[in-house]
């Protein structure tokens, strides 16, 4: 099976991480990897912001239901829309999502691990990641090394899910 598409049906959300760290190399990777996302007129209106601190784990944890996931990973990515940026609120969010699967497929590629934490829009928790007067929170990705192996999760057949005219 070609290499992308047996990345796609491999990759799961992780939700326990092991000890270790992100390595800053694989760390830019997966930055590069949400980067050349597609999005509308190419107005890329996606900002990163890294949270790697032991404090700022913490306080981003004690803001979240997941407190675990985000104090136990190395790394959270908090992803951002720039609204100066963008064109079209839906469109702009498509392009975020696009970012994020980039993010994640990346990550699984590395033999690392992430969730996609769809939080959006929390005032506390872009006082603590010091988000710009102009971004709000799309999401946020804990990522580290697995510390666990899900099952993968059931589909929808293609039947059920695609229509030809």
């Amino acid at each position: 099976m070609n290499e992308v598409l047996a990345t796609i049906k491999a990759r799961r959300s992780v939700r326990k991480f092991a000890p270790g760290e992100v390595s800053d190399e694989d760390l830019t990777a997966i930055l590069d990897a949400g980067r050349w996302a597609p999005s509308g007129k190419n107005t890329q209106p996606w900002r990163f912001i890294v949270v790697r601190s032991p404090e700022k784990r913490q306080a981003l944890a004690a803001l979240v239901p997941q407190d675990r996931m985000i104090a136990t990973a190395p790394v959270t990515i908090a992803v951002m829309y720039d609204r100066t940026a963008g064109y079209n609120g839906f469109k702009d969010a498509q392009a975020i999502g696009a970012a994020i699967e980039n993010i994640l497929l990346a990550v699984h590629s590395l033999g690392l691990a992430a969730c996609w934490m769809g939080k959006i829009r929390n005032p506390a928790i872009e006082a603590v990641v010091e988000a710009r007067d102009f971004e709000e929170l799309a999401a946020l990705i804990p990522l580290g090394r697995p510390g666990e192996v899900p099952t993968p999760p059931s589909r929808l057949s293609r039947d059920e899910i695609v229509r030809y005219t």
